[in-house]
């Protein structure tokens, strides 16, 4: 007897699910998807395709188990759940579906790539592989030979992060025969989100208006941007515009941001001038809360002026400790809203040329050198989230406690629109940061 199986997928994932290619490269829109699609991929291949050398291997890697990989393996055993088609499912690392035909679907982490070598596979999925770092060297390496013995295909898919590795493999699949006139085993496509029939085209429309530019070019267009949608965009003018800028010991009328440390992040301190100038700035970590409130007040004690802090979960009682004690303080509780119009708040006078901050190296002090700063702003990144909000945040492996005590610090100013900036003097504030 035997069971027919339906899985939906909308017209151009079935153009993608019909194209014989062994190698192809999906660009695709957010909430185009992809896990949809590969998990289809996966299954129609298993249960179509007979192999000489038993049950068949198929590997799934995304640039983290957390929290793309927990959600391609969710997304995957609801698929194989709906059709009746598990036998076992392994939940620890590397997580594991194992079929009732006696296939196996494993989910890697790309991050470990040591943990590829030795397997033999049937198919590949790279995930967002925008986000996988040294993307060439993963697939060079352990994921071209782990598809050797069994003649195995690949995807790799994603939404673009600048034109990186997932660039140069976008454009090997653009043409339809190699240079020496061979048939091109890779093919490359492109989806904006658009093409996703489920969503509502007002929604699109919504985030458009809403989200700058860039950020939706690159996240619903699919488009490789020069820039890679880097959140702050004119650090290079700003560098040097700030050569010769040199923090200064102390000063009157200043506006001062202050990131409270949390777990294993770093207290930052940042004051900026009436002409948004970074003057001050301090940072530490690993010290007693009673210490950390001294170094706060000796800060404010020599930059005068109006104080922002992070008030949020630890923040809070260190907040109550400052004001018992007569600082005056704007404590802020962030909210995701909050702090997406703070950060671009920030953005907004970085790209127009109204902040300087001194350049790295100028302090033996690790802790007065404002080399992480310029780091962080650089690295700073976001995530959309799945109902179309910006997060934005470090990314993994990285701090942003610089950035956040500069966004309070500059918060501290009217807020700035891209209207605003034609009819304001951001040099001529009055009122701002006065006790």
């Amino acid at each position: 007897m035997t069971t027919e199986i339906t899985f939906e997928a909308h017209h151009t994932q079935q153009l993608v699910l019909e194209d014989p290619h062994r190698f192809i490269t999906m660009v695709c829109g957010r909430r185009w998807g992809k896990d949809h699609l590969a998990s289809i991929k996966i299954l129609s291949h298993s249960l179509t395709h007979a192999s000489n050398r038993g049950g068949k291997m198929y590997a799934w890697l995304n640039p983290v188990y957390n929290p793309q990989g927990k959600e391609s393996f969710r997304v995957f055993r609801s698929f194989a759940e709906s059709g009746g088609l598990i036998k076992k499912v392994v939940e620890t690392p590397p997580m594991e579906v194992r079929l009732i035909n006696g296939d196996k679907v494993t989910f890697f982490s790309a991050d470990q790539p040591d943990n590829l070598r030795g397997g033999q596979y049937d198919g590949v999925i790279l995930n967002e592989a925008g986000f996988i770092s040294d993307l060439d060297e993963v697939w060079s390496g352990p994921v071209a030979a782990m598809l050797l013995d069994r003649a195995g295909w690949a995807w790799i898919m994603g939404t673009p992060k600048g034109k990186n590795a997932f660039h140069k493999f976008f454009l090997r699949g653009m043409d339809p025969e190699t240079a020496d006139g061979k048939p091109n085993p890779w093919k490359s496509y492109r989806f904006p989100t658009k093409t996703n029939p489920f969503i509502p085209p007002e929604e699109l429309d919504r985030l458009k208006d809403e989200l700058p530019a860039d950020m939706f070019k690159q996240e619903f267009e699919a488009e490789f941007l020069d820039t890679g949608g880097a959140v702050f965009r004119g650090l290079d003018q700003m560098r040097s515009r700030s050569d010769g800028l040199e923090l200064i010991p102390q000063a009157d009328n200043c506006r001062v941001g202050i990131d409270l440390a949390k777990h294993t992040d770093f207290t930052c301190l940042v004051a900026l001038d009436n002409s948004n100038n970074v003057i001050g700035y301090d940072r530490f970590n690993q010290l007693d809360w009673s210490i950390i409130s001294q170094r706060i007040e000796h800060f404010c004690s020599r930059y005068r002026g109006k104080v922002v802090m992070d008030a949020t979960g630890v923040g809070d009682p260190i907040y109550e400790n400052l004001v018992s004690k007569g600082l005056v303080i704007e404590p802020v509780k962030f909210t995701n809203d909050r702090k997406t119009q703070m950060v671009q708040n920030l953005m907004l006078l970085i790209e127009e040329g109204c902040v300087q901050i001194p350049l790295p190296g100028q302090s033996l002090d690790p802790s007065h050198d404002t080399s992480t700063m310029w780091a962080e702003l650089e690295a700073y990144t976001y995530n959309i989230t799945p109902t179309g909000r910006i997060r934005y945040e470090a990314p993994r492996g990285f701090h942003d406690d610089t950035v956040t005590a500069l966004f309070l610090a500059a918060s501290a100013m009217p807020m700035m629109t891209a209207q605003a900036f034609a009819d304001v003097d951001l040099n001529n504030v009055r009122g701002v940061g006065e006790l």
